[in-house]
């Protein structure tokens, strides 16, 4: 499991380098955001397991609501035979289908931040299915909690500065509400500007 988790973090590294290219950053940017700029505060790599067992009359079932990830980057194994996983786009909600041997790649709400809203976290819900068990195994490389995020600098930031602690102390009340108050929440619990 050790080494598993080694790989996953390196691929997470990997992912936030392009995100850096693609958003014209310096490489390492959206890393050295998540340890807050210092050696010392290591960002937090961890791992979860979940188990969805059948459910004979799914309707009668919401599943695991609808939600963005609070984090940064999570790397999702999924069961290759029992879907669930949906994303919410253009108002409609679509099926994540699940395949061997892939990794879905979700964007959590604090790089949605540091990318000043070029990458957004995707809403995102689980539901239930008659079909059998599903299991997903899901990785997830988030900040420090001394860790200011806000967006880079350049043209007009579109979101507050605030630190991850802060915003994890709302999320973990907020979770399944609307995302945009929650920055704006944790903003105003700290004193990061």
């Amino acid at each position: 499991m050790t080494e598993y988790r080694a790989e996953l973090k390196k691929l997470a590294e990997k992912v936030m380098e392009v995100m850096d290219e693609n958003l014209g950053l310096e490489k390492g940017y959206i890393k050295r955001a998540f340890s807050g700029g210092s050696d010392g505060n290591r960002p937090f790599f961890g791992t979860k397991v979940s188990h969805y067992p059948p459910c004979p009359r799914p309707e009668l079932v919401g599943g695991l609501r609808a939600h963005t990830d609070a984090g940064g980057v999570i790397l999702l194994f999924q069961d290759d035979r029992v879907g669930g996983l949906q994303v919410l786009k253009g108002g409609r909600w679509f099926d994540v289908r699940p395949l061997a041997g892939a990794i879905v790649i979700n964007t959590g709400d604090q790089i949605e931040v540091l990318s000043n809203g070029r990458y957004q976290s995707a809403w995102h819900r689980v539901v239930a299915s008659a079909n059998g068990n599903r299991r997903s195994v899901a990785s997830f490389y988030n900040p420090a909690l001394q860790a200011v995020i806000k967006p880079p600098e350049g043209p007009a930031a579109e979101y507050p500065s605030f630190m991850f602690g802060d915003y994890m102390a709302v999320y973990a009340k907020q979770k399944f509400m609307a995302k945009e108050p929650r920055f704006l929440a944790a903003a105003a619990n700290g004193s990061c500007d």
